[in-house]
């Protein structure tokens, strides 16, 4: 399946190491409550962090939100488009620029997954994201078998499933999930206690932070051993 391409990285930073990190995975998966660890944690040790997420708090992003019934696959994707292409302007870009580490749950690859499990190809989504989309330095993708992630929403909420929450169709996203191949993604077994996926999610950027201040152009973090092939 098709990747982000790497041909739009941040302008020229300020010096400082900017890194973008992604959280994705099916609902249920973890990972809104691991992104919100990562940037307490990296903030704590005196990292400049922006904690974002999508559908964004933009005008497009509250639009989704407020939906009470659910667009088409081709209108849901076209909003998350617009609603993205906002959100690398209006955050994304200028945190990255003034050398921050930017942590957003869910980017291009839920569109990928969500709309493609609605029956739209995901590699067309991804290229329709290409050519404005920043590629994240490292996608940490939650893995959970699907009756975990519905467990887990059925005893973290008193109202029931949202429409994105059915088990047929988190099958259908989790099956593109896992077969995304793009060197940045490090899947993470999202079964395991918060404390000790935190740590290891922790480990692996700690490492990237050290590539990427060690690089002269303090611009791309070279692809680590535990991505992707």
């Amino acid at each position: 399946m098709a990747m982000i391409a790497d041909d739009h990285r941040r302008p020229g930073s300020t010096g400082a190491v900017p890194l973008f990190v992604v959280f994705e995975g099916i609902d249920g998966c973890g990972k809104t409550l691991q992104a919100k660890m990562l940037a307490e944690r990296l903030s704590r040790e005196g990292f400049r962090v922006v904690l974002t997420a999508e559908p964004s708090d933009g005008p497009m992003g509250t639009k989704i939100r407020s939906l009470d019934i659910r667009p088409t696959a081709e209108e849901e994707a076209r909003l998350f488009t617009e609603d993205r292409r906002d959100h690398v302007n209006r955050v994304i870009r200028p945190a990255l620029k003034d050398g921050r580490i930017v942590i957003c749950d869910r980017y291009v690859y839920s569109s990928a997954a969500y709309q493609g499990a609605r029956g739209i190809d995901p590699a067309k989504i991804i290229s329709r994201n290409r050519s404005f989309a920043v590629p994240p330095d490292v996608i940490f993708l939650l893995e959970v078998p699907v009756e975990t992630a519905l467990h887990r929403i059925r005893a973290g909420r008193s109202g029931g499933f949202s429409s994105f929450e059915d088990k047929t169709g988190l099958e259908a996203v989790d099956r593109i999930y896992r077969d995304l191949k793009d060197p940045a993604i490090v899947r993470i077994d999202g079964t395991g206690t918060v404390e000790s996926i935190h740590e290891t999610i922790l480990r692996i950027l700690r490492g990237l932070i050290r590539d990427e201040a060690d690089s002269p152009e303090c611009v791309r973090v070279p692809r680590g051993t535990k991505r992707e092939p």
